[in-house]
């Protein structure tokens, strides 16, 4: 399995230099000008002719491709482009910015898999009932809706609507996170880590001794718990209280968006083992309609859940971006973003560097997952 683990990381690894290395030329090629012609108005040709030197704008492509490579291999995402030269450091940049981006992308994640996966069991096993057609009808209706219309939707009803405070609060305070509240992101992000990693040992744990199998609430009540008590370890209670207030719109939004994709496979999936001779064989021998359900057709019906979210991560992460811009937050899609618009092009590469070893990352870390949840997948992978 290691072996396997490491083959993968290479080689999605030199993709990854191959998607961003093309990446890094079609920003420059397809889009007209550079960086120092979209402040031609404010400054004088000799001022402009300055900047792209300072900038290294004035070298061929080629050029600044490698020397651009090179010091990623050294571990250096070099500065950002501003009117006045160089900038801030990318990496300084990234650490301001990924924090909020991976905690609202962490938590929608797990909460539109959690939800998703009830959701699927139940509308499948009351296939041809009201409340499942209503279910699936919003489920589908949010996951096929446009990103940017239902942030503003989610926008109206909490803050212009309802007029709650914490939310519009939420949105005055996103564009300004201080230093101190990235420091409390991160600590937070420890902290959910960790109460994933727990909770999924005692879940490892339960299977090994084949004791009786807790339902899917109970491993999500179970992570809510320990990451919250990872505050109160940590002491940063206080400040996370304001955090989650700042957030909880654009998670909510994200949950709302992603959830669907996740029931509709898990419905599917699950009404096509309701057939099959392992289900009958469990409802002879007189076991409960939830005992059939959670035990024998909803365990295996979540395999294919969880490979879908292994395949869509790149591109959950990379929605954050239209949420973000939508919502005043500043995170790692509004930086991509405006980088992007500005041909910014060592904060573009950069920030697309990231988000694919993130993506990675945790695509190796769900991959390790499933194949401990199907020994099947652990035959293939060790032969």
């Amino acid at each position: 399995m290691l072996n396997y683990l490491i083959k993968r990381f290479i080689s999605g690894f030199f993709l990854l230099i191959v998607f961003i290395s093309i990446l890094f030329f079609l920003i420059q090629i397809l889009l007209p000008g550079d960086f120092a012609s979209h402040y031609a108005i404010s400054l004088t040709t000799e001022q402009l002719h300055e900047l792209r030197q300072q900038l290294g704008l004035d070298l061929p492509i080629w050029k600044r491709y490698f020397l651009w490579i090179s010091n990623l291999l050294r571990g250096d995402l070099g500065n950002s482009f501003t009117m006045f030269g160089l900038g801030l450091p990318v990496t300084q940049i990234l650490k301001s910015t990924i924090p909020l981006t991976l905690l609202i992308f962490g938590l929608g994640t797990i909460f539109s898999f959690f939800l998703g996966q009830w959701l699927g069991r139940v509308t499948a096993w009351r296939r041809n009932g009201f409340l499942s057609g209503v279910v699936t009808f919003f489920s589908v209706a949010f996951y096929t809706s446009f990103p940017p219309w239902l942030a503003f939707l989610v926008l109206y009803i909490f803050t212009w609507k309802f007029n709650l405070p914490y939310a519009m609060q939420s949105r005055a305070r996103l564009s300004g996170l201080k230093v101190e509240e990235t420091h409390i992101l991160l600590m937070m992000l420890a902290g959910l880590l960790i109460a994933c990693l727990i909770t999924f040992i005692i879940y490892i744990c339960i299977k090994r001794v084949r004791i009786r199998r807790l339902p899917s609430s109970t491993y999500l009540l179970l992570i809510i718990i320990i990451w919250l008590t990872s505050w109160f370890i940590m002491e940063i209670q206080a400040e996370v209280l304001n955090i989650i207030s700042l957030i909880a719109l654009p998670t909510l939004t994200y949950v709302l968006l992603s959830f669907g994709e996740m029931m509709i496979i898990m419905r599917s999936t699950m009404v096509e083992t309701l057939n099959e001779d392992y289900i009958q064989t469990a409802r002879a021998k007189g076991l409960s309609d939830r005992a059939v359900r959670d035990r024998h057709a909803a365990r295996n019906a979540l395999l294919p859940v969880i490979s879908r979210l292994i395949i869509s991560l790149p591109f959950l992460l990379s929605g954050m971006i239209m949420l973000e811009s939508v919502m005043d937050v500043q995170g790692i899609g509004t930086a991509l973003f405006y980088s992007v618009g500005m041909q910014n092009v060592n904060m573009a590469v950069s920030i697309m560097f990231v988000i694919g070893v993130i993506s990675l990352i945790t695509r190796l870390i769900l991959e390790v997952v499933q194949a401990i949840l199907d020994p099947r997948i652990r035959t293939i992978k060790n032969p």
